[in-house]
């Protein structure tokens, strides 16, 4: 049973929407809670593993008569004598008493020893909904509607409460991921701000004026204006009472700031949050209130939430007007385009999230482009949309971009080839509509010396299982010669299996040891493997294509996306991965970042030390005179 899970959380939207694929819950307005009981023992904890046992000792107490082994993801709220979360009771409840105290339930992620987080959510809640008494007074099931969003939206909005919650009724559990399977509806603005000051206070108002506010962005706090009204009597002398003790001499801010009223800098310790009414230009809250302090959560987390339409719900739309936004990478201004266009229809996922995928995997995408010559593979409008290849890129990137002229004995002519050495170029490539990435095996200091070989199992008309025999054929057979072997998916139907070189050969040796490889291959497996071109000819066969390597020619890099239904990813595998059953098209763009950050970049050896073909071609004369 694994504890102090961090919560699944969801991205902040500005589109309400309708959706047979959505399920639609209230959004409490309270703190969050993950309950753990195993062997009656109670863990219950905010998001950030700040313990709640001793604060809400009544939901412990009766999360205990549970006789079984569970983790639960809900709010802790008080609500009203009318039902209505209100987070200003949450903050005096430990004083007052007034109002209810309750623990709604909208998730479970364990159940006696199984690990539930990877069925769909509307199986989770199945079953969730079974183990949750109905005469509990404060553990409650928090349901659902399914598909009209719009209609529920405008329930809350009449109602009085914070907002919405929309998620996929398929989407699996990511602990400690932030998610566009769950989004975040609100029906007024609100901010968690770090308090950073206090201004002094005016006419009969006691210990302050207004609370100096801010966000950390980058890694910088920044300031995001004051909030001077929302507050009791006590609300001012507790506040008060808390900030004191940090008092110094010091801004938070990097920047001079300009307020309505002489500051007293606190150092940055208490979070709030705050209701206004919009965003002003100059990235200030216009009119903010303060609705009470936040215990469940640190400061670093505490950024800014602008439900802008580049946070909007990919799902819906493609009728929406595109983004444009500019950003810099390492020092370069790169402007990025129609952040909105749909780029995969099937999934939603747009611009943005191939270029966000691509920020994301940038270190270990990189070493497999750096120094080589790319051909593009432009979808400008997504996978659906015409797409065309572009070699020769002329003189239309920014002088930051590194291009080299290359001969072409095909067109007889110069071209002047993009080479990716750095992360805001490959964004740059993004950017174009380049949905794939395709380097050349080799490098321009290196050109006639590829870095490695490739054998490619493109299958026609043939099971995948048969795909990976074929692999598993070819890698006995370079075992047998001594050569060591990587394998990836192709992000489509095959798989490549890589042989490092370290540009010790040029294309002509690496081509013909790579012909000698599939020819023993073939010779194993002749039944559903084929060693000629033409697709006619190779019909319900595996294709071991030896012919890629040559100079110009290029796959798909490691971790590139490809322009595939599904989103699929180009991905790196262990040996012992390569197995019947393997099914290529679930390493997409939504897992491919976990997988990387739990095993690391499992190829990089193709790009290690090379193999002695010699050698190699010895050992393989030795085993084929055995076998005679």
């Amino acid at each position: 049973m694994p504890l102090n899970l961090k919560p699944m959380l969801a991205e902040l939207s500005g589109n309400v929407f309708s959706d047979d694929r959505w399920i639609f819950e209230i959004k409490w307005d309270g703190y969050r809670a993950v309950a753990e009981v195993k062997d009656g023992k109670v863990n219950l904890h905010s998001r950030n593993n700040i313990s709640f046992n001793e604060k809400y000792f009544s939901i412990v107490e009766t999360l205990k008569l549970f006789d079984m082994d569970i983790i639960l993801d809900g709010e802790v709220v008080v609500v009203d004598d009318f039902g209505k979360a209100s987070f200003q009771l949450l903050q005096t409840y430990g004083k007052s008493g007034k109002g209810k105290l309750a623990y709604y339930v909208f998730d479970i992620l364990y159940l006696d020893g199984y690990d539930l987080t990877n069925l769909s959510l509307i199986k989770r809640k199945e079953i969730l909904k079974k183990i949750i008494p109905g005469d509990l007074v404060n553990i409650k099931y928090s349901d659902h509607i399914v598909r009209d969003g719009e209609s529920f939206f405008k329930v809350a909005e009449q109602r009085g409460l914070e907002g919405i919650l929309a998620k996929r009724a398929d989407s699996k559990y990511l602990p400690g991921k932030r998610s566009k399977d769950w989004l975040k509806l609100k029906t007024k603005k609100r901010q968690e701000a770090i308090i950073c000051g206090f201004t002094e206070p005016k006419g009969s108002r006691n210990k302050f004026g207004s609370l100096v506010l801010g966000v950390y962005d980058e890694g910088d706090l920044v300031y995001i204006g004051q909030a001077g009204t929302g507050f009791t009597d006590n609300d001012l002398k507790d506040i008060y009472s808390l900030l004191k003790p940090l008092i110094t001499d010091n801004p938070s801010f990097k920047k001079k700031i300009e307020t309505n009223a002489p500051v007293t800098w606190v150092t940055p310790k208490y979070i709030c949050d705050v209701e206004f009414s919009e965003w002003t230009e100059d990235g200030l809250m216009r009119q903010p209130a303060f609705i009470g302090l936040r215990e469940d959560k640190n400061i670093e987390d505490v950024i800014k939430e602008d439900s802008g339409e580049d946070e909007s719900n990919d799902d819906v739309i493609m009728n929406k007007n595109s983004l444009d936004k500019e950003t810099k990478i390492d020092g370069k201004k790169l402007k990025l385009t129609n952040l909105k266009k749909v780029y995969f229809p099937g999934e939603g996922y747009a611009k943005g999230d191939v270029i966000e995928y691509y920020r994301s995997v940038a270190k270990y995408i990189l070493p497999y482009l750096k120094g080589r010559p790319e051909s593009l593979n432009r979808h400008p409008n997504g996978i659906d949309g015409e797409s065309f290849y572009q070699k020769d890129i002329k003189d239309l990137p920014p002088d930051w971009v590194k291009t080299e002229m290359i001969y072409s004995e095909h067109n007889e002519k110069e071209i002047n080839y993009l080479v990716c050495n750095d992360e805001a170029t490959l964004i740059y490539l993004a950017n174009l509509g380049c949905i794939e990435i395709n380097p050349w095996f080799s490098r321009v200091e290196n050109l006639d010396n590829p870095d490695y070989l490739v054998i490619d199992l493109d299958p026609e008309d043939i099971s995948f299982d048969k795909v990976v025999e074929s692999a598993l054929a070819v890698k006995e057979i370079l075992d047998v010669a001594g050569a060591k072997s990587y394998c990836k998916t192709s992000g489509a139907t095959g798989l490549h299996i890589y042989v490092p070189l370290n540009a010790q050969y040029d294309y002509e040796v690496a081509r013909n040891f790579a012909y000698i490889i599939a020819q023993f291959a073939y010779k194993k497996v002749p039944g559903f493997t084929s060693l000629k071109r033409s697709p006619s000819k190779r019909q319900k066969k595996v294709y071991l294509d030896y012919l890629q390597n040559r100079p110009g020619q290029t796959l798909a890099a490691p971790y590139s996306i490809r322009p595939r239904p599904g989103a699929p990813v180009a991905t790196p595998l262990k040996w012992e991965e390569v197995k019947i059953g393997l099914d290529p098209n679930r390493f997409t763009i939504k897992n491919t970042l976990e997988r990387l950050k739990e095993n690391g970049d499992i190829f990089k050896n193709v790009l290690g030390k090379g193999i002695d073909i010699a050698k190699c071609i010895s050992k393989l004369e030795a085993f084929a005179k055995k076998k005679m």
